[in-house]
C-alpha cells in the first residue's frame, strides 16, 4: 500500500532581498546615485537662473545624463538609467535664433562697413593720383611755355646785339724801375674798340660801363666810361686810356711783356661790363653784358685785321 506522504513543507518565507532598493545592496550605486541627484538639483536651479536670464547652453542640456528616480526600472533595465535632457521649449529657441540672427546682421553690417571703407580708400587713391596727374601735366606745359619763350627772346637778343672790333692797341709807354725791394712798372696803353648797331629800328643803350685791361697776368689799369646811345646803323669808337705807374710785378712777367711789346707781338685782354637797354614790345628791357676781348695779338691789329669781340649777355 502506498504510503501516503506528508504534504511537503511550506517553503519558508522569502526574505526581502533588498532589490526594492538597489541602493541597499550596491553601496557603490548608492553614492553614484547620490552624486547623479545633486548634480541634477544644480542643473535644474541653473536652467532656472539662466533662463530668467533669456539665455541658455545647449550643449550642456543634451550633453549630461539624467537617472530616472524610479528604483525598480533602474535595477530592472540599467541601460534606462542614463537618458538625455528633455530639449529645450519653443521659446527659448526662439530666443536663440534671435541671437544668432542679430550676431549674423552685426557681421555682416561689418562687412558692410569693411566694404564702404575700402570703396572710399580707392576713390580717394584714385582721385588722389588723377591730381597729381592733373597737375603734373600743367607744370610741364608751364615749363615747356617758359621754355620757348626764353628761347625765342634770347635769340631776339642776340640778334640785335652790337659788333665789337678792336681797332687799335698801342703802347705809348711801357719801362720798369727797381726799387730796394720790388720790381715796379709804368705804363700807357691807348685802346680803341668800334661797336656798330647792325639793325635796321632797334636803338641801343649802354650804360656806364668799366674797362678792366691786362696782359701776361699784369694788370696794365682800368677805366670808367660814359653811358651813350646808339641809333640804327650807328658806329661808335670807344677810346680806352689806361695808365699804370709804379705797380709792383714779378720780374718774370715784366721781362716776357716788355720783351713782347719790343717785338709788337705783346697779347691783351680787354673786358668791359655793363648794360644794354633796348626797346622790345614795348617795354625798355635792360640786359647785363660783357664785352670780351681775348688774347689779342698787338701784330694783327697793327696789321689792321680788326679782331672781333664777344658779346655776352647775362654775365658779370
Amino acid at each position: 500500500m502506498s504510503e501516503l506522504l506528508p504534504p511537503p513543507p511550506p517553503p519558508p518565507p522569502r526574505r526581502d532581498s533588498g532589490f526594492g532598493d538597489p541602493a541597499l545592496v550596491f553601496p557603490e550605486f548608492a553614492a553614484k546615485q547620490c552624486g547623479l541627484e545633486k548634480v541634477i538639483e544644480e542643473e535644474g536651479e541653473g536652467e532656472d537662473s539662466s533662463y530668467g536670464k533669456g539665455s541658455f547652453d545647449l550643449s550642456s542640456r543634451f550633453s549630461s545624463p539624467s537617472i530616472s528616480r524610479n528604483r525598480f526600472d533602474d535595477v530592472e533595465n540599467p541601460k534606462k538609467a542614463l537618458s538625455f535632457k528633455r530639449p529645450p521649449s519653443a521659446s527659448r529657441l526662439s530666443g536663440f535664433r534671435e541671437e544668432e540672427e542679430a550676431d549674423r546682421s552685426r557681421k555682416s553690417g561689418s562687412f558692410v562697413d569693411h566694404i564702404g571703407q575700402e570703396d572710399k580708400r580707392i576713390c580717394a587713391s584714385g582721385c588722389f593720383r588723377k591730381c597729381c596727374a592733373c597737375t603734373c601735366m600743367f607744370v610741364s606745359v608751364v615749363l615747356i611755355i617758359v621754355l620757348l619763350v626764353g628761347l625765342s627772346a634770347n635769340s631776339s637778343i642776340k640778334s640785335i646785339l652790337p659788333q665789337v672790333l678792336v681797332t687799335n692797341l698801342k703802347f705809348s709807354r711801357l719801362d720798369i724801375s727797381k726799387s730796394s725791394t720790388d720790381l715796379l712798372m709804368n705804363a700807357n696803353l691807348n685802346t680803341v674798340l668800334q661797336l656798330s648797331n647792325n639793325n635796321d629800328k632797334t636803338v641801343l643803350y649802354y650804360s656806364p660801363m668799366k674797362a678792366d685791361i691786362s696782359s701776361e697776368n699784369i694788370n696794365l689799369g682800368k677805366k670808367t666810361l660814359s653811358g651813350f646811345k646808339q641809333d640804327p646803323g650807328n658806329v661808335t669808337s670807344l677810346k680806352i686810356l689806361t695808365r699804370l705807374r709804379k705797380s709792383k710785378v714779378y720780374d718774370v712777367d715784366a721781362t716776357l711783356l716788355t720783351n713782347k711789346e719790343k717785338t709788337l707781338e705783346a697779347v691783351v685782354d680787354v673786358f668791359l661790363r655793363g648794360k644794354l637797354s633796348v626797346d622790345w614790345l614795348g617795354f625798355k628791357v635792360h640786359i647785363p653784358i660783357v664785352i670780351a676781348c681775348e688774347s689779342v695779338k698787338q701784330s694783327d691789329v697793327i696789321n689792321g685785321l680788326k679782331p672781333a669781340c664777344d658779346v655776352r649777355i647775362f654775365s658779370e
